[in-house]
């Protein structure tokens, strides 16, 4: 790689920190962002020029402090960029078109149930075009991609009874990424769901001031994503946190017994089981998005999975902290907002009963995204790829193309 080219990088990386900067401060002055990430003020200077004249960066007023000229105050500029995130989820898929602030537009959603690739991209081509149909000719200009989360291994689906045999089949054989780009006329990026939520939740959450933490996400299956130095952690396959394959004590729920030994939390801690509970006790359900319409009459039964929910992120969290340090803990869901209080106030209360000597428990928060997380999370990766070398990965079979066999 030549001089120009390692100068460009850089340039692009400087760039990517300064706008990370600016987006965790809301808004700072060019001196505060020069002590803060390390640069000489001449340096961030031209960085920060740079980044106001492609219209990325804005002043939104200024601040005296001591003698001297006061100094200019920096945000970012919502309508510098667009994009279109896309959960891809085991029963629906979520839309969101976002700005380059973080603020949602405009959102849809389509359920589904055991789709086929060629039903999921007929899908995502009209999601998109709808989507796309709400921003001005100008702001069209503006618009840099969609970016697709959604859990990897989908052909594995048929192992959780979420899939059927011959369609999970489908999805081991086709090179979903390269058939999308064949159709859709945009860049696409792809992450893991729950670490692109995590990475939503670092960005545009309401926990900015924390650079060190594990990120739960308790959707139709759980999962995880893990911020470290403030970075989203990705792992040599990009496959780190990948909690649902963590071992735990079996549940105790009378829908679930004939489990003996070591049990795995996708099992536990997943709304999945919720609704195999429910439905063993005969409550007609099986989508999420219909909980509140029966929730009030099986209230018991919600609680008996919340309790063996709780128990088991429990001793997920004690694992982790065992060879992680870190400041919090953040949990998220898809779950009705007053469900997921009650199920970190459970998880709390068993945590503080829990034997902790030569440990350092993390507080423990809710997520500030909910439903969106993961589809704001997929709205991030075009964005973020205009300022460092891009760092998601292409599937194959549903599978990140650096764990294809040989």
């Amino acid at each position: 790689m030549g001089q120009g080219s390692n100068s460009s990088t850089l340039r692009q990386y400087n760039e990517r920190v300064v706008i990370s900067a600016v987006r965790k401060a809301g808004v700072a002055s060019k001196p505060d962002l020069a002590r803060s990430i390390g640069l000489t003020l001449q340096s961030l200077t031209r960085i920060v020029d740079a980044l106001e004249d492609k219209g990325l960066l804005e002043k939104c007023g200024r601040r005296s402090v001591g003698i001297g000229q006061p100094s200019n105050l920096y945000q970012i500029k919502a309508d510098g960029l667009f994009s279109v995130g896309i959960k891809l989820g085991r029963q629906n898929i979520e839309y969101v078109l976002s700005d380059f602030a973080g603020q949602v537009i405009d959102k849809a959603s389509h359920r589904y149930k055991e789709p086929t690739p060629e039903q999921l991209i007929d899908s995502l081509s009209s999601g998109i075009e709808v989507m796309l149909a709400k921003l001005s000719p100008a702001q069209r200009q503006r618009f840099v991609g969609v970016g697709i989360a959604m859990p990897w291994f989908l052909g594995n689906w048929a192992a959780q009874h979420e899939m059927a045999p011959d369609i999970a089949r489908q999805w081991v054989d086709i090179d979903f990424a390269n058939e999308l780009e064949q159709r859709l006329p945009y860049s696409i990026f792809f992450e893991n769901d729950c670490s692109a939520a995590a990475a939503a939740e670092l960005y545009f959450g309401q926990i900015k001031t924390a650079n060190n933490f594990l990120y739960i996400y308790i959707d139709t299956f759980v999962g995880g994503g893990l911020v470290l130095n403030g970075n989203l952690e990705r792992g040599v396959h990009s496959n780190a946190a990948n909690l649902a394959t963590l071992p735990v004590p079996p549940s105790r729920l009378d829908s679930q017994s004939g489990t003996s030994g070591w049990d795995t939390l996708v099992n536990r801690a997943s709304i999945a089981t919720l609704l195999r509970h429910l439905q063993f006790h005969q409550v007609n359900i099986d989508n999420i998005a219909d909980l509140a319409d029966i929730i009030d009459d099986n209230r018991a039964l919600v609680h008996d999975w919340m309790q063996d929910c709780a128990e088991g992120i429990v001793f997920c969290i004690m694992s982790c902290v065992s060879f992680l340090d870190l400041e919090k803990v953040v949990i998220d869901s898809q779950l009705p907002p007053f469900l997921l209080i009650e199920l970190i106030s459970m998880i709390k209360r068993r945590l503080a009963a829990m034997p902790t000597s030569n440990l350092f428990v993390p507080d423990i928060q809710k997520g500030s995204l909910g439903e969106d997380a993961i589809a704001i999370g997929g709205a991030i990766l075009p964005l973020y790829s205009h300022f460092a070398p891009d760092r998601t990965v292409l599937l194959k079979g549903g599978v990140p193309d650096r764990l294809q066999p040989k």
